[in-house]
């Protein structure tokens, strides 16, 4: 226990450390930083997954997750739109594998883009060339049971960014960059079995942005980029009762809370929960309610943002149902959700949408 609590502790010092010596988060890239997320699942449970194992999308929140997959994992999301930009969406694809005995390897990217093209003109104004400005993060993701129960994992992210202006002279894209920037994540699980009742206790802690890493052209310091910090924990209850149907639990119940704190900005920090009620391992109901703190710097903005959520998934235990006892799950994740307004005096956006696909082979 004292192993795991040195851990815990160390990496909460070393978030404290790195916020003493960065510079403020001013919103750069928040849009793939606290946009829409990868996760159906967690965008419906409050945006809240950092204690949350056992999910191929753990990556995002907390890298430790993926050491307690099985097998080989693929998933797909896809997310839109962003606001008034209808052009704008969001595409996210991961793969991982389980190597036995010693963890899991991972790889992901995420990508964002505004859905319109910028024109480039040489300096007499003729049009040479056109590019759709967009970010993309590559993510190699490491994690291990490095002892039973305990979970650590680490990311490794290449992010690049390609913006710039509706025009752009002189066959140069503005504002690019490429940044390298680390995770680090520590998970741990204490299970108690009571008759037909498994209970299972976690609690989680991830650091984004470990090095304080900044977006920016090479000639400039950048501009820091967010250093996020996340607690949480949840519990999972999974009654072992098959009584509706013999290879399948007939209820699980997971509730889950976070708190998320930047600790290179005094805003987007906040509190997260969620619950997920599952019936028959395949239907999955859930809700979450989460509140952030909002940049007080603009006109006609919010103190505080607060949404309820909700969502649904469906899960095929093929290899559950199947006679032929085909090692396959498959998973589908949806919500469709308002926008979230930051400003006081306009709360009709569109709704914005998030599907997630999940396929689990297991050796």
């Amino acid at each position: 226990m004292k192993k795991i609590i040195k851990i815990f502790a160390v990496l909460l010092f070393t978030g404290i450390f790195c916020d003493s010596f960065s510079q403020n988060y001013n919103g750069t890239l928040q849009e793939l930083f606290f946009g829409w997320q990868p996760s159906a699942r967690a965008e419906a449970m409050g945006r809240s997954f950092a204690s949350v194992p056992d999910d191929a999308l753990s990556y995002y929140y907390n890298p430790a997750g993926l050491a307690s997959l099985e097998g080989l994992n693929i998933s797909g999301s896809f997310a839109g739109p962003y606001y008034l930009l209808d052009t704008a969406k969001y595409n996210y694809f991961s793969a991982s594998y389980k190597i036995k005995k010693y963890g899991t390897v991972g790889f992901s990217r995420d990508y964002f883009t505004y859905g319109y093209d910028v024109i480039v003109t040489d300096e007499f104004g003729n049009i040479t060339g056109k590019y759709e400005p967009h970010v993309t993060n590559y993510r190699l993701t490491l994690s291990s049971e490095v002892i039973k129960d305990l979970l650590i994992g680490v990311n490794l992210n290449l992010l690049q960014g390609r913006y710039g202006s509706e025009v752009s002279v002189g066959n140069e894209r503005s504002n690019n960059s490429d940044v390298f920037y680390i995770d680090l994540g520590v998970l741990k699980s204490f299970n108690i079995q009571s008759g037909k009742l498994n209970h299972k206790f976690n609690i989680g802690t991830s650091l984004i942005n470990l090095n304080s890493a900044s977006y920016g052209n090479e000639a400039s310091q950048g501009d820091k980029l967010p250093v996020i910090l996340r607690l949480g924990a949840s519990y999972d209850l999974s009654v072992n009762d098959k009584s509706i149907i013999k290879k399948l639990n007939s209820y699980n119940v997971l509730v889950n809370a976070e708190y998320d704190d930047l600790l290179n900005s005094k805003y987007y920090g906040g509190f997260h929960s969620g619950l997920e009620f599952t019936f028959l391992e395949m239907f999955s109901l859930r809700g979450g309610y989460y509140t952030s703190e909002i940049d007080d710097n603009c006109i006609n903005c919010k103190d505080k943002l607060s949404e309820f959520t909700y969502g649904f998934g469906v899960n095929v235990p093929v290899r559950q149902l199947s006679d032929s006892k085909i090692p396959l799950e498959v998973k589908f994740d949806y919500i469709n959700l308002k926008q979230p307004s930051h400003i006081t005096n306009k709360d009709d956006w569109n709704n914005f949408h998030v599907y997630t696909i999940r396929v689990n082979w297991i050796f």
